[in-house]
């Protein structure tokens, strides 16, 4: 204490002496040897005092460079001061010398530098005091503030004084009290202190109810703020052995509390809740652990998936199932019934909606909210978007590895039609949702399906074709009233409006030419799709996430008939197949009369040609389905529709007594043989017993033989194929382009019924004319008659009662069933003009006489035969025309007519063999020539007949046809 009195006495005295001496002191600014007039003088620049004071030894020296210097301003002569001059360690003066005697004495430098240095000196020199007078107000406020600090120090000083007066009376009279109070303050402050650690470690003992009672509020962040709070406190006590446990307790608290926050988040998965989520987001924020939960929540995803299937499929397995074994997921799968195929689909496809609607969501609360607020690229944002991004495609890809395991491994196959139609339905929709909820196209679905597909409908067709051979053993041949049009049958009720739309050229190559990008062979190429809500595309306004949430899907519902008009293998939208709603029945019928022309008339169908169309019904939906397969599917179809008319000449078209091979043409015979090869050796119920009916009705001539039953199968055939053609321009709007020629070409052959209906008929108009007698009469005619004759012959007349009993019988089978009379009518002109071509064919001798009479035979025929059938018949006679004709041709005529027709099916061998040998009986070298020029013909492989692969040699009574009889077709 005496040493700091000794040093603030010193310092006191010094300070004291300091103020006396400025006080003694008079401060002035000084004038530096100027005057005010002086300084007036100097800012003038043409001030004649200035010149008086010059001398005038120097102005007389310096008038030269005096007035080079005046032309400079001020500043310029400023700046050609040197630096030496600035510096403080410089010497002007030696510097001035040398420079100026460097090259010798010479007086006029010397006085030019003189002068200019003087001129310098006075600009400097007035610069300076031009800066003095700038400062000279700041110099005196600077003045004034320093006398002001004098006085406050002086006050200061006594301030000091008299606090050391009070201080010293209070060191000698307060002491004692002084001590007494600073040790009841240090007592108290210490009391305080204690207080509030025990407030502390109150507050650290209630943490844990407080804790719990935010988690069941779900507060988790203001848990984990209060934890680490706690935390935070004890560390400032840890000196104390309960702070330690407690501290100890609230580091389980905490694990305890992260492990509840990972019991929640893995409730997110199955039961997405985003104020909730929100909630656990923060806490892990806060815990500093949002990149760890989420790598943890896909974790929860994937075992979720896992998990959930393998649920799903023991509570669809057989309840008598040991439950201590464990099987593997596949085995789960081949295990299922097929009754529980579909529902468990069904329940796995509601699952996995259920996880993939929960993920979709949390993607969308990422996008929407931002936990840290950074756009920068280490961002924690930025690895979660990247996280939530890649955890979408593995997601769904182990979705669709456990949808397609389940595909394989269940029995698809033995699904009914139905099943696996809502099996289709249910995949393409889980398609959509994938493609939907990460831009996948689920190629591999895609692939598994097509292989699924593919073996059921393989499979299936072949059901189908038995199926019609059940129809066609229990088939009565009559007419099936009230069918006008195939969207009468329920199977093509979904495609209604979409006939519409494409019935038209115009519309399909419209169609064909919009869709020519995706018009190939992949799996994508077209897309038929349909929701379950009145109708509207489900690529509509709203996708399946946005009107469907985590506890409804789009497998709810039930299996109504718009999720049977989905494509499973379809990823572009198309609009030309898009569903529509149904109308009512009215409106139905009211459309179907507005746009399709052919509606309005009755067709002819029996029971198996519309079960056949009910088979392509179902056919174009699974080909609106499978477009992969679609080829495949369109030439099934095709073959539906040959079974048919292979059916139909089998048990019609194979009970002539003449041989009819020759009316097969070459499409017709491939068309019959297709079916022989492809299908027959498939089906089981084939061959089917017909002799019931060909025993019956077939060998009745009061019906003639079966002929309205012949009918009905024929134009029933005929109606099929009419409305097949309906279906041409939109099967090749599911067709690829590669394909559509096919189908082209099958419908190309429009006579196809027609030619099959020429040895159905034939079989009937063979037996209406008595062939033997007809011959026999012919035979026993001379035709080598030396006059003409004007009565035809007696066999003519037969002919025609033949024909007129026939007419007759007609128009009692028309009053059953509509017959077709031009092409009946035609194979009876086709029977008859044959048989007379034979008869003629079989002349040994003719005269110009019996070519009359053969002409007028005929004649008397042809007029009969137009008048009762009230048609023409051209080719007819002028086939039989020709062949009498040949008698009047010239050698070399004849010989050429030969050589066409051994070219030619027109006539048979034996016909132009007898005709060379009756026309050439006289002339035996032209005979031979000719013979023998029919002969090579022959040999070389030219037949006059078309070459039958089967040729009925017997009929139905079992009676082998005559030689004669054979040719007369």
């Amino acid at each position: 204490m005496q040493n700091s009195k000794a040093k603030m006495d010193e310092f006191k005295s010094k300070f004291l002496d300091i103020l006396h001496k400025q006080t003694n002191r008079q401060l002035k600014i000084p004038a530096m040897g100027f005057s005010d007039y002086f300084i007036q003088t100097v800012t003038t620049d043409s001030s004649p005092s200035h010149e008086v004071d010059a001398t005038d030894s120097a102005a007389a020296t310096s008038s030269a460079s005096g007035e080079s210097n005046a032309q400079k301003s001020d500043q310029e002569i400023l700046e050609s001061i040197e630096q030496c001059y600035y510096s403080p360690d410089s010497n002007p003066q030696l510097y001035e010398l040398k420079k100026v005697l460097n090259d010798g004495i010479d007086n006029e430098l010397i006085e030019v530098t003189i002068a200019q240095l003087r001129t310098q000196q006075k600009v400097l020199t007035k610069q300076v005091l031009q800066n003095i007078l700038e400062q000279r107000n700041a110099c005196s406020s600077e003045f004034a503030a320093i006398n002001d600090t004098q006085k406050k120090l002086e006050e200061s000083l006594w301030t000091c004084q008299k606090a050391r007066s009070y201080l010293n009376f209070a060191r000698t009279n307060l002491t004692t009290t002084s001590l007494e109070i600073l040790a009841s303050y240090r007592k108290r402050e210490v009391l305080k202190e204690v207080l509030d650690t025990l407030v502390a470690i109150k507050k650290l003992r209630t943490t844990d109810v407080e804790v719990q009672k935010l988690l069941a509020d779900h507060n988790y962040s203001a848990a984990i703020a209060l934890l680490l709070q706690c935390k935070s406190s004890a560390e400032a006590y840890m000196q104390f052995n309960c702070v330690q446990s407690l501290s100890k307790k609230l580091q389980e608290t905490m694990l305890l509390m992260e492990f509840q926050l990972d019991t929640v988040l893995n409730e997110m998965v199955l039961g997405f809740d985003g104020r909730k989520y929100a909630k656990l987001q923060e806490a892990y924020k806060l815990a500093n652990k949002s990149l760890m939960a989420m790598d943890q929540l896909h974790i929860n995803y994937i075992s979720a998936i896992h998990s959930s299937v393998n649920a799903v499929l023991r509570g669809y397995s057989d309840p008598g199932q040991d439950d201590q074994a464990k099987p593997l997921y596949e085995q789960l799968c081949e295990q299922l019934s097929v009754d529980k195929l579909l529902p468990c689909l069904i329940s796995l496809c509601k699952t996995f909606w259920t996880i993939l609607a929960s993920y979709y969501q949390v993607v969308m609360w990422h996008n929407n909210y931002k936990l840290y607020g950074q756009e920068e690229e280490d961002s924690p944002d930025v690895y979660i978007q990247q996280k939530l991004k890649k955890g979408q495609s593995r997601v769904w890809n182990d979705i669709l590895t456990k949808v397609c395991l389940f595909l394989q491994a269940a029995k698809l196959t033995a699904l009914k039609y139905d099943q696996f139609i809502q099996v289709l339905s249910v995949v393409q929709r889980l398609k959509k949702v994938g493609q939907e909820f990460c831009g996948e196209q689920s190629e591999k679905l895609i692939e598994t399906m097509q292989q699924q597909s593919e073996e059921f409908f393989r499979r299936y067709h072949i059901c189908c074709v038995e199926e019609i051979c059940l129809f066609l053993d229990n088939e009565s041949w009559t007419q099936v009233d009230s069918f006008a049009h195939i969207l009468q049958l329920p199977e093509f009720r979904s495609v209604r409006h979409t006939l519409r739309r494409h019935k038209s050229p115009t519309a399909a190559l419209l169609a064909s030419s919009n869709n020519s990008p995706i018009s190939n062979n992949n799996c994508d190429e077209l897309v038929s799709v349909h929701s379950q809500d009145g109708g509207s595309s489900i690529y509509g306004s709203y996708g399946y996430f946005l009107r469907f949430s985590e506890k409804s899907s789009p497998f709810d519902g039930g299996l109504d008939a718009a999720m049977l008009e989905e494509d499973i293998l379809s990823g572009i939208v198309d609009e030309a197949s898009c569903y529509f709603s149904e109308e009512s029945d009215d409106e139905q019928k009211s459309l179907q009369s507005k746009e399709f022309d052919d509606t309005s008339n009755q067709l002819l169908v029996n029971n198996t040609a519309l079960n056949v169309l009910r088979c392509i019904g179902r056919y174009l939906q699974m080909c609106k389905l499978l477009h992969c397969i679609s080829p495949k599917i369109v030439s099934c179809m095709l073959e539906l529709i040959d079974f048919y008319a292979y059916a139909v000449h089998e048990i019609f078209g194979k009970d002539a007594p003449v041989a009819t091979d020759n009316m097969y043409t070459p499409r017709l015979e491939h068309r019959l043989r297709s079916v022989e090869a492809n299908i027959l050796s498939q089906i089981k119920l084939w061959p089917i017993n017909f002799s019931s009916l060909a025993n019956n009705e077939l060998a009745n001539p009061d019906t003639l033989y079966g002929l309205s039953q012949r009918i009905v199968a024929v134009e029933a055939g005929r109606s099929m194929i009419q409305q097949f053609h309906i279906l041409q321009h939109y099967l090749n709007h599911l067709l690829p382009l590669a394909e559509r020629p096919m189908l082209a070409s099958y419908l190309e052959y429009s006579n196809y019924m027609l030619d099959l209906a020429k040895p159905v008929y034939t079989c009937v108009t063979s037996r209406v004319i008595d062939l033997s007698a007809i011959l026999a009469q012919m035979a026993k005619v001379k035709w080598d008659v030396n006059h003409v004759i004007h009565q035809h012959s007696s066999y003519s007349d037969v002919l025609n009662r033949n024909i007129q009993s026939f007419a007759m019988c007609l128009e009692e089978i028309a009053k059953e069933v509509p017959v077709p009379s031009k092409h009946v009518w035609n194979s009876m002109a086709h029977v008859a003009t044959h048989l007379l071509v034979e008869g003629f064919s079989n002349v040994k001798k003719c005269s110009a006489g019996g070519r009359a009479l053969m002409q007028l035979d005929f004649a008397n025929f042809m007029s009969f035969l137009e008048l009762i059938s009230n048609q023409k018949y051209p080719q007819h006679r002028s086939y039989v025309d020709v062949f009498i004709k040949t008698y009047y041709f010239a050698p070399d005529q004849f010989e050429q007519w030969i050589e066409q027709q051994r070219l030619g099916d027109e006539y048979s061998a034996r016909q132009l063999t007898s005709l060379i040998q009756c026309i050439c009986i006289s002339d035996k070298r032209t005979r031979q020539r000719l013979l023998q020029l029919l002969d090579v013909g022959m040999a070389n492989g030219v037949t006059t007949t078309t070459t039958p692969t089967t040729t009925p040699q017997k009929n139905n009574h079992g009676s082998v046809t005559g030689s004669n009889l054979s040719s007369v077709i």
